[in-house]
């Protein structure tokens, strides 16, 4: 099974927490993703910091040796479609989420991929979508 990490799950493992940390030994080289919209959203978080400060040098290093270990799946066209299904779907129903989560869940869906987030009531709405917590 392959996991796509969202910035949550993301966000853990540059804090290395310990059980997102102990969850990740579990698995193998090359089953642990993420996708651009998590990568846009880390970017922001860390250009919102003071680039001198110990929390910005740490937290960029830890970005910059994760994606040397996690590769970050291409958006297809297949995520297109899936993207606009999974909106109009949540619109109807009357459950919008963010868009950046919609896109994370088309992306899944589109490279059959598990979505391990800490935001599960979001990601739940989307129908068909496999999403679990680490903890």
């Amino acid at each position: 099974m392959k996991y796509l990490l969202d910035t949550t799950a993301f966000s853990a493992v540059m804090r290395r927490e310990d059980t997102i940390m102990s969850w990740l030994k579990t698995k193998k080289p090359g089953q642990v993703l993420t996708a651009p919209p998590v990568m846009a959203e880390i970017e922001y978080g860390l250009q919102r910091l003071d680039k001198a400060s110990r929390r910005y040098q740490l937290l960029f290093v830890q970005k910059e040796r994760l994606l040397a270990i996690f590769s970050v799946l291409d958006w297809i066209p297949l995520a297109s479609k899936y993207f606009g299904k999974i909106k109009a779907d949540l619109e109807t129903r009357g459950m919008l989420i963010d868009d950046f989560d919609i896109a994370i869940g088309a992306i899944a869906l589109s490279h059959e991929c598990h979505v391990l987030t800490a935001n599960l009531k979001h990601f739940q709405r989307i129908q068909g979508l496999a999403a679990s917590s680490w903890w």
